[in-house]
């Protein structure tokens, strides 16, 4: 014989429902968030590796437009300090020189730059031309100022640098050079080469 199940009584009041249990977060919203720092620090450095490269890239295409349309002067730098001599120097008897050989002279010079003067030894061409007419030349190529040598077995000026070729008159013959030689003022004094300034447009 089964008992009766037990009935509430008036001491055993009725259970009241527990309350809902609030979710915790999920452990993936954490994760996302971590993700989403790593991909936006990854698309930054993309971006600055991107402009080191994109920047000189742009540089070297846009430098046809910014570069000078006239032929680069030289500077007291390359032309030492003869451009800012105005003295006449002795360059020896005229008699040493032969009609149609340029001859390399080394001139004691006096300069002024500034607020600097002193002298100093400068190298110049001396061209005989006829008995009595005489050119000087820098002997600095007008391309990018390298020193010129004379080759007696071509009869021309050469640029050892880049190839430019100048004859005994100082007039481009070949290469880069963009003028002919620069020549200095010259006068023939009781029988001696002297040589002066450069000449105007230096």
């Amino acid at each position: 014989m089964t008992s009766a199940p037990d009935l509430p009584t008036e001491a055993d009041p009725p259970t009241k429902a527990e309350p809902p249990i609030e979710a915790e977060p999920l452990q993936g919203q954490g994760a996302l968030t971590r993700r989403s720092f790593v991909v936006r620090a990854m698309v930054a450095i993309g971006a600055l590796i991107a402009a080191m490269v994109a920047i000189p890239v742009a540089g070297f295409a846009a430098m046809p437009f910014f570069r000078a349309h006239t032929p680069m002067k030289l500077l007291a730098g390359m032309v030492v300090p003869t451009a800012r001599s105005d003295t006449w120097t002795d360059a020896g008897p005229l008699t040493d020189y032969k009609v149609g050989e340029p001859r390399l002279v080394p001139l004691q010079r006096e300069i002024t730059d500034g607020w600097v003067t002193g002298t100093t030894t400068v190298a110049v061409y001396v061209v005989r031309e006829t008995e009595t007419e005489t050119r000087a030349f820098d002997i600095h190529c007008t391309h990018l100022g390298c020193p010129l040598s004379f080759s007696s077995g071509a009869g021309k000026f050469v640029c050892p640098c880049h190839g430019g070729n100048f004859d005994v008159e100082g007039n481009v013959t070949g290469g880069p050079p963009p003028r002919p030689m620069i020549q200095y003022a010259v006068q023939v004094v009781d029988g001696n080469v002297q040589v002066g300034a450069l000449e105007p447009g230096a």
